[in-house]
């Protein structure tokens, strides 16, 4: 019986994601070791014994895998929540993302991969520098402010980046000290989530890569932030790229960055993006791509799945700002989305608008809501892209109760894809076709897109 302190030595099976562990198997017994890679030969020390795993801590490696680098940001070693994969090449990062997905939908999901269509795993087109989005944290330390991101696990902690390479490094540098120097010459506080005290709370930076520009959002609980005119004058002298400067209210306890009120300072408060020929309003606020090099590869492969012929209809739930539903609609078909969020239906409408496109038609509601009103009993396709939760029982039985031919799933975590999978099988609606996409290297998550049919 193994025990907490005793020292074993083994080689790595597999790698679990999302906790990006390695496992090793030793007396019956799996242990799961943070910072090994599959085939690596490591000696590991028991730090936790639980019913049915246990949980080591890497002493030394004895064999090292030749996948393993030397991470290139200097803050992945104190636990940056940022990224967890820098230490595997990315080759070996998309091979461990690859078996991942296939496991899930074949344990969670029960479904036989020799019965379906699998057209693969695609890499990014970019490993490092890929988002067009970023979230920053303000904090304290030392009596000085500090701004970057929170370790895994760790809400109540930040650490005080330097940079981040998962967007332009070298802007993100010059951003984070900007901002950090104005805090500081003002004497703001960052705000702690454990007392609920301080002023600022986050920086926003997202790119628009149409135009090479930067759109910038400052959140802060509410108040006036002091010497804007100064700001904005500076900002715009030392980054003249940037397109857009946004104070955002945010009163919530919670340590989301929520829009409660937004102040123009400077600028837009949006920009336009463009994927193929189809162009997207993206307010600061509202979901877009934050791949957008590698998320131009998965709209043909949703056009592809769904399969649309001149004059049919198309369903597009959780629609966003209508960036799935406009590209398809090009094909002449008509489009209806439905969304909660009323500034991304705004955006969708104005996106139908920006386009000449007639055809799109944007409902703000709650799809487990507004679903059965709007398509009955009757819808030949349609496109879920649900939140990581996946889609709600209820959803799953409207959709396959109005009888479509075809039902594309745009999924950003397999684990719920695979769960709703099951419930699918109920009603005899089975996957036929999947294809994942790595939108997020250096993470353990992964986007798929899954083409589900009635049973023939």
């Amino acid at each position: 019986m193994l025990k907490k302190g005793d020292v074993i030595e083994g080689i790595v099976e597999t790698f679990a994601l999302p906790d990006c562990v390695g496992v090793i198997r030793h007396q019956n017994w799996v242990v799961f070791v943070p910072g090994v890679l599959p085939g690596e030969k490591c000696r590991v020390t028991i730090r936790k014994v639980k019913r049915n795993f246990l949980q080591g801590e890497l002493e030394e490696f004895i064999e090292k895998s030749p996948a393993r680098i030397e991470p290139i940001c200097p803050h992945f070693k104190m636990g940056c929540g940022g990224c967890s994969l820098q230490f595997a090449d990315y080759a070996e990062q998309v091979s461990i993302k690859e078996k991942n997905a296939l496991n899930t939908i074949e344990k969670i999901g029960k479904v036989d991969l020799s019965s379906i269509d699998y057209e693969g795993f695609l890499p990014s087109v970019l490993s490092l520098g890929y988002r067009n989005k970023m979230e920053f944290n303000f904090g304290n330390q030392d009596g000085k402010l500090i701004c970057g991101l929170r370790p895994k696990g760790k809400y109540w902690d930040l650490i005080d980046l330097q940079t981040c390479y998962l967007m332009n490094s070298q802007l993100v540098t010059g951003l984070l000290d900007f901002f950090r120097s104005y805090g500081n010459r003002y004497g703001l506080k960052g705000y702690d989530p454990v007392r609920k005290d301080g002023f600022l709370r986050n920086l926003l930076i997202r790119y628009n890569r149409s135009l090479d520009q930067y759109l910038i959002g400052l959140s802060t609980i509410r108040g006036e932030l002091p010497g804007v005119g100064e700001l904005v004058k500076d900002l715009t002298h030392y980054f003249p790229n940037v397109s857009g400067l946004v104070h955002i209210i945010n009163n919530s306890p919670a340590n989301a960055l929520l829009f409660e009120e937004k102040i123009l300072l400077y600028g837009s408060d949006y920009y336009i993006e463009t994927i193929g020929s189809t162009q997207y309003k993206v307010s600061i606020d509202s979901f877009f791509q934050v791949n957008i090099h590698t998320g131009e590869l998965l709209f043909p492969i949703i056009t592809n799945y769904a399969d649309l012929q001149p004059g049919e209809s198309l369903f597009d739930l959780y629609s966003g700002n209508g960036s799935i539903g406009l590209y398809l609609s090009r094909q002449g078909t008509m489009i209806t989305g439905i969304e909660e969020n009323p500034q991304a239906v705004e955006d969708a409408q104005y996106n139908a608008t920006l386009n000449s496109i007639s055809s799109y038609n944007a409902i703000c509601g709650r799809v487990e809501k507004a679903l059965l009103d709007v398509i009955g009993n009757s819808m030949k396709k349609g496109i879920v892209d649900p939140p990581r939760a996946g889609l709600t029982p209820k959803v799953i039985k409207t959709l396959v109760a109005a009888h479509p031919e075809k039902i594309v799933y745009v999924s950003c975590n397999t684990a719920s894809l695979a769960r709703d999978l099951v419930v699918f099988a109920e009603d005899n609606y089975f996957l036929k076709k999947i294809s994942w996409i790595d939108l997020f290297p250096q993470t353990p998550h992964y986007e798929a897109v899954a083409l589900i049919e009635p049973s023939s």
